[in-house]
């Protein structure tokens, strides 16, 4: 069924070439490509140790092997983040979250197989999950006409959780993804934020490792999954935002408005200078944040004692806090057109909000681009 309609859909596109559908079959067949769901949460290092241990003979030598040496730190590694994220659930004057961005989602979602081949609107939840007892898990939410997902646009939802916490201690786990929770955008971000009125005494940011890094928000992730999977059609983005609603008892939607997003950039210094040499990205298992300072705290080894860097450059100034964006980022009105193809036989009320969104030229397609 699907072969076929991505035959007519190629057939359609491609008016002058001419290709049956039994050679489209084929090589599909011969390229052995197939429908399935990928496995999520398997780790490429682990995944790799497995492999180079089963092609080793008896005699090998692991204590003189890269692959055995690298394989035994990273597993040591992610026992020493995995111990310190239970350590934090009996912290109760420390507002904990576990941050991750849910897989992309696409609206409008229809029960008709034309809405497969038409490029649909990007929908982005970042999840912030409370491991405090009793406490709302946040799904910060936004579509590709407010914003992007760009590292700036993701700080504005750690901004946001940061300011609906009520809190003066903050400690939020994340991935090592360097594009979302792990760039010197959201540290310079952070940083002005504890150095505002209203802003917490404190902001941790601690990092489980890579291929280990199943938390709180992935479960969240999963109750909406499930959810959105049973729904036939979400026709509109505030009705995703009321599935989102109703995924869990524990979930509250946050709506994240073109005046939620700040102009936030990276200001730190260059990494290596002669009196300072700020530490590797990668390296990094915990970064803190503290008010009336400019300085990053930061562990490389949760084991470790804290130390400190003054990563900001000398002009960027803490306490002013960037000004809001102002004006929606829109989508191309071909993008928009396809769309309300799709819709012309549903309430003029849900069309209301196709029909409003704003549009822009520049703009990028967030479906099949990265900015």
């Amino acid at each position: 069924m699907y072969v076929a309609a991505l035959w007519r859909d190629f057939a359609e596109k491609f008016t002058d070439l001419t290709v049956s559908y039994e050679l489209y079959r084929r090589v599909f067949e011969e390229e052995n490509i197939a429908f399935g769901q990928p496995s999520q949460d398997d780790c490429e290092i682990c995944q790799q140790t497995d492999r180079h241990s089963k092609q080793q003979l008896e005699d090998h030598n692991a204590d003189n092997c890269m692959i055995c040496i690298s394989s035994k730190e990273h597993l040591e590694r992610a026992r020493k983040a995995r111990r310190e994220y239970q350590d934090q659930h009996s912290d109760i004057t420390n507002k904990t979250y576990t941050a991750d961005m849910q897989k992309i989602i696409l609206l409008p979602k229809l029960t008709i197989k034309q809405h497969f081949f038409v490029s649909r609107l990007v929908v982005f939840n970042e999840t912030f999950a409370c491991l405090n007892e009793g406490q709302k898990d946040l799904a910060m939410l936004w579509h590709e006409a407010i914003n992007g997902r760009t590292a700036a646009n993701v700080a504005a939802a750690y901004v946001k959780c940061l300011e609906m916490s009520d809190s003066d201690r903050i400690t939020i786990w994340a991935d090592n993804c360097c594009g979302q929770n792990k760039n010197w955008t959201l540290y310079t971000t952070l940083c002005h934020c504890v150095n505002q009125e209203w802003g917490p005494r404190e902001v941790s940011v601690k990092y489980l490792e890579k291929g280990h890094t199943y938390m709180k928000a992935d479960s969240v992730h999963g109750s909406i999954g499930k959810k959105l999977k049973k729904q036939a059609e979400v026709l509109t983005f505030p009705d995703f935002v009321d599935l989102v609603d109703t995924a869990g008892k524990s979930i509250k939607p946050v709506v994240l408005e073109t005046t939620d997003f700040h102009e936030f950039t990276a200001q730190n210094r260059t990494r290596k200078t002669k009196h300072l040499t700020l530490p590797l990205l990668s390296t990094i298992c915990c970064a803190t944040f503290r008010k009336d300072s400019r300085l990053m705290f930061f562990k490389t080894d949760f084991d470790q004692e804290e130390q400190s860097v003054d990563f900001l450059t000398p002009k960027c100034d803490v306490k002013t806090f960037p000004p809001s964006r102002g004006i929606p980022r829109g989508i191309k009105i071909c993008k928009k057109e396809g769309i309300l193809k799709l819709l012309n036989d549903i309430p003029s009320t849900k069309k209301k909000f196709w029909l409003d969104l704003p549009t822009n030229e520049a703009s990028i397609d967030l479906v099949s681009n990265v900015e």
